[in-house]
């Protein structure tokens, strides 16, 4: 059974993809917000489809081992990212450049396989009904049932899908330049991790380093975050025991 999941930084989009896959491409199930890659999931004769972002950085034991689990890789602006709020604590950002960073290094490694699809958040929005053609291009096995730019009218997605989506609309470029709204947050960020430049160049986001005129009389303001800025090194450690472990079970269950 084919397995499509979706991954990405935090707060790329990965809800709102999954949301559009789920519904507008045939599919045997699906999960209902979020599902590990190492979650069992139900065996059928069509695709399941499943998403957690973070998951980016947990395949790297199993992803080419693996023939029937094919990925989708959510891209984002990380000004954009970074100056997310945290819905359950609007006082409080979700993410930063560290985890970004950290999920962008992760999905190069798999770039130009024919299993993996790096897709941009910005691109969706902006054409979401060409992008879903690139997506059924490069994974032939999905059969369209909707357009993607009509997924609104079918979609049901569950109140946690809501949540993090801010509610059900059609796919709109209302959030490109929120990032704006937040400059002591950019500022702070890119004083911290100047390289957040080099980023925006590489990945097409800017041309230039004009945009930093935007930040030229503002101040830098540190705010509270989801995840600290520092990795927790013995806290990583752990986690990357309990990936191989549980990599070892994932590829003891594959068939044949």
């Amino acid at each position: 059974m084919k397995r499509l999941h979706i991954v990405g930084c935090p707060r790329s989009g990965t809800t709102l993809l999954m949301e559009l896959v789920s519904t507008c491409f045939a599919n045997s199930g699906f999960c209902e917000h979020e599902l590990s890659i190492f979650a069992p999931v139900p065996v059928s004769q069509g695709p399941y489809f499943s998403k957690q972002p973070n998951d980016i950085k947990q395949l790297r034991h199993i992803f080419h081992q693996d023939p029937q689990l094919h990925v989708i890789y959510m891209g984002r602006d990380p000004r954009a990212v970074i100056t997310s709020k945290h819905r359950e604590n609007p006082e409080q950002y979700f993410c930063n450049y560290r985890v970004w960073s950290e999920c962008d290094r992760a999905a190069q490694a798999y770039l130009g396989h024919p299993r993996f699809l790096s897709l941009r958040y910005e691109d969706l929005v902006t054409s979401a009904d060409s992008v879903q053609a690139g997506i059924a291009r490069h994974f032939p096995f999905l059969e369209q049932l909707h357009p993607f730019s009509q997924y609104h009218l079918h979609a049901a997605p569950s109140a946690a899908s809501q949540r993090a989506m801010n509610g059900l609309r059609a796919v709109n470029l209302q959030s490109l330049d929120k990032w704006q709204q937040h400059l002591p947050r950019i500022a702070e960020q890119l004083q911290r991790r100047p390289e957040l430049a080099d980023d925006l160049l590489r990945l097409g986001y800017e041309a230039d380093q004009s945009w930093q005129q935007l930040l030229q009389d503002v101040t830098p303001v540190v705010y509270p975050c989801r995840y600290p800025e520092r990795r927790p090194l013995f806290k990583e450690w752990e986690k990357s025991l309990r990936v191989w472990l549980k990599s070892r079970r994932y590829l003891r269950q594959l068939p044949g």
